[in-house]
């Protein structure tokens, strides 16, 4: 999608949540909450450009269900949190949503998330590092492809370097 379009979409879509909006997705099941379209899903959201929005969903979301959440999804919410913001350019701010998502999930996830951190943080020493254990626990999967992306773009934002390698 080019800028111009992509500008033009996030002009047409509104940011602004109904009132209700939060706390009607967050009496939803993890999956349904997560799966959730336009015009109020978070994702929707994040790509409309309506970054804020996204992660009020997510944050309240987690606020809402806390103890109640499945491993994975406690997981989950801050790495999406992370990427939302991450994806609208605000990298730094990024970090410390994937940090609380590393501790969780197993040595693939972590190695993951680890690579993600390196990555915002500039880090190619940790992040050529987590790219070699990530090879040797899921070779050939898309997150490695993620991972090439920011080995290949280490200078790029993280909107741009996640995909430098998704045509390879």
């Amino acid at each position: 999608m080019s800028l111009l379009v992509a500008t033009a979409f996030a002009a047409a879509v509104s940011c602004a949540l109904p009132s209700n909006e939060i706390a009607r997705q967050a009496s939803l099941p993890y999956a349904a909450f997560d799966d959730m379209a336009a015009p109020y899903g978070w994702r929707y959201l994040s790509n409309a450009g309506c970054a804020d929005a996204a992660v009020a969903l997510l944050e309240g979301y987690a606020d809402a269900n806390g103890r109640e959440l499945s491993p994975a999804a406690a997981m989950e919410l801050p790495f999406h949190i992370g990427q939302v913001l991450a994806f609208a350019g605000r990298e730094s701010e990024s970090i410390d949503y994937f940090e609380r998502s590393v501790t969780r999930g197993g040595d693939e996830w972590r190695t993951y998330v680890v690579a993600t951190i390196a990555f915002l943080k500039r880090d190619a020493v940790t992040l050529a590092s987590a790219r070699e254990r990530y090879a040797s626990l899921a070779p050939g999967s898309a997150r490695l492809r993620f991972i090439d992306g920011f080995i290949a773009c280490p200078k790029e934002a993280y909107a741009k370097a996640v995909h430098c390698a998704m045509g390879r």
